[in-house]
This record gives structure tokens, sequence and C-alpha cells, in this order.
């Protein structure tokens, strides 16, 4: 019986990067429309410990790495679109990394626990009940999540090509999980959300969020902050957790509820590829299937993968 692995991918610059179980492959076109395609071996961290398996701590994990190779690739992707020659040393990719980090961690964790404060002071009396104020805070933090993406959608032509090959990443997965042969017509009738989309889970994270950090109490600012820099692992593994049985289960009536707002928001950060962006997202995802069938025959003499 034919195989079908679990793949993943996200778009970068001009192009899309796909993720199988032991390699990743990015098609990027370069300033005269050419396709450029990259691959390597990649083994997961989390396959090198039985630790590392376990929920949760899994989840974390796999969001580190996906972080970090996707923040890596991305800066790859803008030098072949722009015809540049340069390469990020490690040093240059952990400040980055180190920059996205503190960012967003001011953006989504500091100030929608200074913005609840502050209006705890407006209504002349804090918010003390832990469910009440971090609904409050959930709220203002889904707020500015949204008004984000609305934002750089609004004043970047980029960002909407960039969503366009988001889209293209999806369709391509669409298709490949659906049997059919990696052609860009085969796309056209497939929608640009799909479950397991990162968009997806980091509405869950900022839902989960509202759970997790209610058990926390409310105390002064900084330590709100502090407790909820600490308990991000869990939120974000339990997020994982979600995301991975709820593709199991996408066929139940009772699933597809609840990860109808995931798929609503992803309406914001995809959009409808052309052709061209499709047959960019399909070569990548060809690119890792090949190189997983030729592993597989390396390793056994035969290959029953599907490509």
């Amino acid at each position: 019986m034919s195989e079908r692995l679990r793949v993943g991918g996200q778009a970068v610059m001009e192009g899309v990067m796909m993720r199988s179980p032991n390699f990743w492959g990015m098609a990027v076109r370069n300033p005269e429309g050419e396709m450029e395609i990259q691959a390597d071996r990649f083994r997961s961290v989390t396959r090198k410990n039985k630790v590392f398996r376990l929920p949760i701590i899994r989840g974390f994990l796999s969001l580190g790495e996906t972080l970090w190779l996707g923040m890596k690739l991305l800066t790859e992707s803008t030098n072949i679109a722009l015809g540049e020659d340069e390469d990020l040393s490690t040093k240059e990719i952990v400040i980055t990394f180190l920059f996205a980090a503190v960012l967003g961690l001011g953006l989504f964790l500091a100030a929608p626990v200074l913005a609840t404060k502050g209006i705890g002071a407006l209504l002349g009396s804090a918010i003390e009940n832990p469910i009440l104020f971090n609904l409050v805070e959930g709220v203002i933090r889904i707020a500015i999540f949204i008004a984000y993406i609305l934002a750089i959608t609004a004043i970047s032509k980029d960002i909407k090509r960039f969503f366009g090959y988001h889209g293209a990443e999806h369709k391509a997965i669409k298709v490949y999980e659906e049997g059919k042969e990696l052609v860009p017509e085969n796309a056209h009738r497939h929608d640009t959300m799909h479950v397991r989309c990162g968009t997806s889970f980091v509405l869950y994270v900022l839902v989960l969020s509202i759970l997790v950090f209610s058990l926390l109490g409310v105390t002064g600012w900084f330590l709100m902050v502090v407790s909820r820099v600490v308990v991000i692992p869990l939120v974000a593994g339990l997020a994982f957790e979600f995301i991975m049985w709820s593709a199991r289960n996408q066929e139940s009536p009772v699933v597809q509820k609840l990860v109808w707002p995931g798929l609503q928001l992803q309406k914001l950060t995809t959009r409808e590829p052309d052709d061209g962006m499709v047959e960019v997202a399909m070569a990548s995802l060809k690119k890792v299937l090949s190189l997983e069938e030729e592993a597989r025959i390396k390793e056994d003499g035969t290959s029953k993968l599907v490509i």
C-alpha cells in the first residue's frame, strides 16, 4: 500500500519552503523569474531523545526549530528574490531571532497586561478577578494580533504576495494529501485554508493562554509578564497537541466547529495564488518527496512513497 507522508511548509520571499520528516526543500523565483531550488536533510531534535517526544515538550521544541529554520530560509529566499549573494552568519541569525522574540514578547505579552491594568485604572478599580482579568487581556491580545496582520497587509504589496505564496503552500499540500498529481490545475478547486496552518496555531496559543494565565493570579505587571514568559512553553505545547489532534480527527463535526475560527483567521494571512505561485510550491514539495524516496530506496531497496 502506498505511503503518504505528513508534510508542512511556509511561505518565504517569492517562494515556498516545504518540510518532510527528513528533509526541507525551498523553491524561489529569482529576479529573472526563474525558479531556484535548494534542499537539505533535516532531522528534528524531537527524534534525538525519547524525552523530547513527550507530549507538550515536543510541541515547544518543534516550534522553536521551525522558527529557527524558517527565519534562516526566509533570509536566504530574500537574497535570491532580490538577486543578492549574502549569507547571514549564525551570530546574525541569533541576533535577529532574539530581536524578533523580544518584539513579540513586548507586543503580545507585556502590552496586553499593561493595557488591562490601564483599563482597571480608568474604571477606578483594579480588575482583581484572575478569570476576568485574563479574559480582557486575552481579547486585547487577539485584537493586537489581528490589527497587526491588517496593518502589514495594508502597507506592503510584498506581504500580499507573501500571503499568496502562503495560499499556494496550502493548496499544494492539499493536492498531495488528496492523492492527485502535483500540477497547478489540480489546485484550482481547493481553498487556501489548512487545518495545520501556523495562523491557526497562533490563535490556539492566544485562546489557551487565557485559560492557563488565569491560574497565575493578578499581581504587579512585571511579575505577571515574567510569569507569562515562563509558561509560554506550556501554552505552545498544548496548542501543538491540539492542532495535531484536530488534524487527525478533522472529519468529526465537533472538531470542525473547534477549528473553524482558526480557518477563518487564515483568510487574513492567505491570498488566492496564481498558477506560477502554485508551481513554485509544488516544485518545493516534489523536491522533498523525491529526497524521501531516494533515502527510502537506499535504506531498504524499495520505495512505497507517493510523489
